[in-house]
This record gives structure tokens, C-alpha cells and sequence, in this order.
């Protein structure tokens, strides 16, 4: 561990049997966040860190993060190593930094500021071993030894009911973020085609298509993303004098991507406006 012996401690206490996956993927989650938290925080070091199991005994694991904390020298990475104090500063802050934006998601709607897709995957990570015991609780330590004795500077803990919270919580502030990456597109025109005849079959259901030509040229299925965008859509439809498949529809949309990055929907996530009666022709989905 270390002459200094300074650590993160990741303490678990479980009713059941963890298993494996969800034990690993606990402590990448929190080791992840550490790596990220020095380059972050702290730009002129370099950290690495690994965990060691030190105690395994019915209904309880505790293991240490281990770190490295170094400066970026002349003669390159590890040129100097931080004394103990500044070692353990840092894990301090690092907890409190952690545990404050993990523990953001233990109640509804709530939501840590600045956090992106692969931090949310941590955070699940962090909880997911808690939340698939029915009582358990996690605790995580920033500590160091003075005079022999281990003294422990900051700690954050979260039980089975927090983290069942979390992960509601994380899943649906992670779809929040899809649904505003860059595949939205601002103020683009929509033209719904009729459903084709193979969709008009019975027992198959149709729903709404549409092309958005400066995306695709081919007709695409069509959802919203709010009952408020729904709602705005059916009112401008209804106020057509014309065609409804020769209106273009001025609309921003969040694309529905398939793995290779195709889209292979457009969901609604605003109505602006009509133009009417365009001489694009009545198009056809088929």
C-alpha cells in the first residue's frame, strides 16, 4: 500500500451474495471516477490507481484504492511522487466531490450538474451492486494512518433503497442526455407521407412516417417527444385548409439512431409552424 498508506476504502455490507460482475464493476466505476477526478481537477498530474481486497468475511467486503499520484516532470511521467498530506488532500476532495454528485440521484428528480454519458455509466456501476441486494449499504473512505492509527478524513454511504433510487434516476437523466446530443436537428422540414399499402394490412399497424429530405430521403417512422409536441402537431393539422401530404411541417427533431449510426426515426420534440400547399407532390410511403 504504500509508505504513506494513504487509500480510498470501499466498504460493502451485503445480506446476499454479491456477484462478481456487479463486485468488479463497483470498484471500475469508482476507480474510473478517481482517473477522471485528477485529470480534471488536477491537469499537471498524473494518477493511477488499483484495488486491493483486504477483508472478506460474512456480510462484509472491504477493499482499498490504492493511487498513485505523481507530477509530470522534465524527464516525463512519475519525475515526482506527492508527499502523504497532499495525497490524502486529494482523496478528501475527491469523495466529497464524488459523493456529492453521486448522491444527487438518491432522490427523484435529481440531477448532478455538468456529468456526461460515460460518468452516468460509473455512477451505475457504483450502485448497481447495492441495489440487487435487499440490505445492503456501501460505504466510501478518503483515510490515512498518523502515529500507527488510520484516521478517516471524509466518507460518503448510500443503502439499497438510495441506490434503487439512483439507478431510476441515472437511467433516466442518461436518455435525457441522448435526447439532447448532437443528433437533434433544429428547424427542419417535414412532409408525412400516406402509409403504404403493405402497412394498411390488417393486423399491421402503420403509424405516422415522414421524410425530412435534408436528413434522408426516405420515409421515416414518427414519434414525439412530449404530449405537448403531440398535441401542437394535431392542432396544426386540424387548421389545414389543404393536403396534409403536401404541408411541410417546420419542426425540431431528435434522430433515433440505429447502432451503425443510421437514423431510423425522428422523434418531435417541437412544432413551429406550416407551410401549405407546396408543389412537392402527395408522396407515398412504400
Amino acid at each position: 500500500m504504500g509508505e504513506d498508506r494513504a487509500h480510498i476504502r470501499l466498504k460493502l455490507d451485503n445480506s446476499q451474495p454479491i456477484a462478481l460482475s456487479d463486485f468488479v464493476s463497483q470498484f471500475v466505476g469508482v476507480g474510473t471516477q478517481f482517473e477522471k477526478f485528477i485529470t480534471r481537477e488536477h491537469p499537471h498530474l498524473k494518477g493511477e490507481s488499483e484495488f486491493f481486497v483486504n477483508e472478506v468475511r460474512a456480510g462484509c467486503i472491504e477493499a482499498d484504492l490504492v493511487a498513485w499520484v505523481g507530477g509530470v516532470g522534465l524527464v516525463g511521467i512519475g519525475a515526482y511522487a506527492l508527499d502523504a498530506m497532499d495525497k490524502i488532500q486529494i482523496f478528501t476532495t475527491f469523495i466529497q466531490d464524488f459523493g456529492g454528485r453521486f448522491s444527487k440521484y438518491f432522490r427523484k428528480g435529481g440531477r448532478a450538474d455538468g456529468v456526461s454519458k460515460g460518468d452516468l455509466s460509473d455512477f451505475l456501476k457504483t450502485a448497481e451492486a447495492i441495489a440487487n441486494d435487499p440490505n445492503a449499504s456501501a460505504r466510501l473512505e478518503a483515510a490515512g494512518f498518523e502515529d500507527g492509527e488510520r484516521k478517516v478524513r471524509a466518507f460518503f454511504q448510500f443503502t439499497t433503497s438510495e441506490a434503487r433510487t439512483a439507478i431510476d434516476e441515472i437511467s433516466d437523466h442518461r436518455r435525457e442526455l441522448e435526447a439532447n446530443s448532437d443528433e437533434n436537428r433544429e428547424r427542419v422540414l417535414l412532409r408525412f407521407v400516406r402509409p403504404s399499402v403493405e402497412a394498411s394490412k390488417p393486423g399491421k399497424k402503420g403509424g405516422e412516417r415522414g421524410v425530412i429530405e435534408s436528413i434522408a430521403a426516405r420515409a421515416m417512422p414518427i414519434l414525439y417527444a412530449s404530449e405537448l409536441a403531440e398535441q401542437r402537431m394535431r392542432h396544426e393539422k386540424i387548421q389545414l385548409e389543404g393536403n396534409v401530404f403536401r404541408a411541410l411541417f417546420d419542426v425540431s427533431v431528435n434522430m433515433e439512431l440505429s447502432p451503425s449510426g443510421r437514423p431510423i426515426a425522428y422523434r418531435i420534440t417541437e412544432v413551429h409552424g406550416v407551410i401549405e400547399g407546396d408543389d412537392g407532390g402527395d408522396l407515398l410511403d412504400g
